[in-house]
């Protein structure tokens, strides 16, 4: 029979400690990152990383453009966003019509939209519609992704491209997934706070938040002084790894063109089920079921990617 400490009553039982707060004080810059430096010292502990440079070398660096784009794939029609604090209402354009948007001036003196006023391109599949652009991105660091991701790596792609201005208000990605982003053309500049930290940032929904990082109202989210956002300005030829379900906020300072691959890993997975509760859609909770098939029972990427697809399209 164990001992019972003096004082300490057998019925009570012990109060459960407090999670962690996890935070970021800063994004380290590195020039060089080896497969097995990510994996441990980044992805496995949760750490952001911006990889300096890490894609300066591809082609895409050097011919992507907005006038590339009405050249490779301007008769598709693409779905274009105009996002407010989550409220989200898509019309579908020709991409050749949103270049020509992008390539005038978005605004005049004091009739600059505000961010949720201006149409963006935003995470749409077009790497995997127009395949021969992922030969504008090698050499590309596929062992950065779980296994299930590699060989395809440009299927699980999400596009962007818009004016500057364009933003993303704060908001996880939907499945709760690692981030690896690449900047091709322009700057972006991102604000990111680890998921732990999204009690304090007034969320609504599923994975949406109201707090306006760049300009806090400290009266209706007083709780959001206790957050540590830290930001990050990603330039072309720079990729920026996210961990698995960080909250960010984007902003484009100029015109730009990017896109990211959310991959799970069979830890992030199984943290993203038990994230899971009553807010969460089941479309979610669906995808995280087909990727845990993929990456943890190893369902045959055709089989899976047949049934995962649909959500490079999902909007929420």
């Amino acid at each position: 029979m164990g001992k019972i400490k003096i004082g300490t009553s057998p019925q009570m039982p012990r109060r459960r400690p407090s999670p962690r707060l996890e935070r970021w004080s800063s994004v380290p810059t590195v020039t060089q990152l080896s497969d097995a430096e990510f994996a441990t010292n980044y992805r496995d502990a949760l750490r952001p990383v911006l990889l300096k440079g890490g894609c300066a070398a591809w082609a895409a660096c050097e011919r992507w453009s907005p006038g590339y784009f009405d050249e490779v794939a301007g008769s598709f029609t693409v779905p274009v966003k105009i996002i407010n604090r989550g409220d989200i209402k898509v019309s579908s354009w020709r991409l050749a019509e949103y270049v020509r948007l992008i390539m005038q001036k978005v605004g005049d003196g004091d009739q600059v939209p505000a961010p949720e006023e201006i149409p963006y391109c935003h995470d749409i599949p077009l790497l995997g519609l127009v395949e021969s652009l992922a030969s504008d991105c090698e050499p590309f660091p596929s062992n950065f992704l779980s296994p299930w991701y590699r060989r395809h790596w440009w299927r699980y792609s999400q596009f962007f491209m818009g004016p500057a201005g364009a933003v993303t208000p704060l908001h996880f990605d939907s499945l709760l997934t690692h981030n690896l982003f690449f900047q091709i053309y322009g700057t972006k500049q991102f604000t990111l706070l680890p998921l732990n930290q999204a009690r304090y940032c007034g969320r609504r929904g599923w994975r949406w938040f109201d707090v306006d990082p760049e300009r806090p109202d400290y009266v209706q989210f007083p709780q959001y002084r206790h957050a540590t956002p830290v930001v990050v300005n990603v330039s072309a030829g720079d990729i920026l790894y996210m961990p698995a379900g960080t909250l960010h906020h984007v902003r484009s300072l100029s015109a730009s063109i990017s896109f990211a691959i959310d991959f799970h890993t069979k830890r992030s997975v199984v943290r993203a089920f038990a994230h899971s509760n009553k807010r969460t859609p089941r479309d979610v909770i669906y995808y995280n079921a087909i990727t845990a098939l993929a990456v943890i029972a190893k369902m045959p990427e055709a089989a899976a990617f047949r049934l995962y697809r649909p959500y490079l399209s999902y909007v929420s």
